[in-house]
C-alpha cells in the first residue's frame, strides 16, 4: 500500500527545489561581499558557484512542475 501518491511526492520535491533555488539566488544578492576581508577570487568563486546551483535548481523545479502537471 502506498502512503503517498507519485504526484504528491513530486510536488513536495518541487517545493524543496524551489526553496533551495531561492536560497541560492538570495546568497547572490545578500552575500556580504568584499567588506569581510576576503579576496576577489574567493568572492567571485562563491558567487558563480551559487549561480550555477541556482540555475540548476530552477531547471529541476521547472521540469518537475511540468511532470506534476502531466500526472
Amino acid at each position: 500500500m502506498n502512503l503517498f501518491s507519485r504526484k504528491t511526492v513530486l510536488e513536495v520535491v518541487t517545493s524543496i527545489f524551489v526553496n533551495l533555488t531561492s536560497g541560492w539566488f538570495g546568497v547572490l544578492l545578500i552575500s556580504p561581499g568584499l567588506s569581510s576581508g576576503i579576496t576577489v577570487d574567493i568572492y567571485l568563486k562563491s558567487l558563480f558557484s551559487n549561480l550555477q546551483y541556482g540555475i540548476f535548481g530552477l531547471i529541476v523545479s521547472l521540469v518537475l512542475t511540468q511532470r506534476c502537471k502531466s500526472l
